[in-house]
């Protein structure tokens, strides 16, 4: 029977990623990423959830082996990282869950100053 480790190292493979460059991506030791795909260990639902997005796949495939195999089968909603954002993240070495943490910051802030800038509020503010 396949597991949550063989389905993880089986699209790895497929990207043609090393185990330290999946491990870097989603944010894990490279350790916790061989024991994962060896059946050693178990993850938690944020780690899965988080190899799950590096890797493409939805997570009830990742989790069951059933069900629409790529995220994007499964009509989820695509992450997409602004170019800027990317090339700092990589320049800073920051993983993707820390990359997702900035862009959804970005997101927030974002919004409050529209928010703000809305006729009949405190007045204009200038962008960051």
């Amino acid at each position: 029977m396949e597991t949550v480790g063989d389905r993880v190292k089986a699209r790895r493979v497929e990207l043609g990623w090393t185990q330290e460059a999946l491990a870097e991506k989603a944010g894990v030791s490279t350790s916790f990423l061989s024991d994962l795909e060896n059946d050693r260990r178990g993850a938690s639902a944020k780690n899965l959830h988080d190899i799950a997005q590096v890797l493409g796949l939805s997570l009830d495939y990742l989790m069951t082996g059933r069900g629409p195999k790529t995220a994007q089968d499964a009509d989820s909603r695509e992450v997409r990282i602004p170019s800027s954002l990317a090339r700092l993240a990589s320049e800073a070495g920051l993983s993707f869950r820390q990359t997702l943490t900035l862009l959804d910051i970005q997101r927030q802030i974002i919004a409050a100053l529209k928010t703000e800038a809305t006729p009949g509020t405190a007045g204009p503010v200038s962008p960051l």
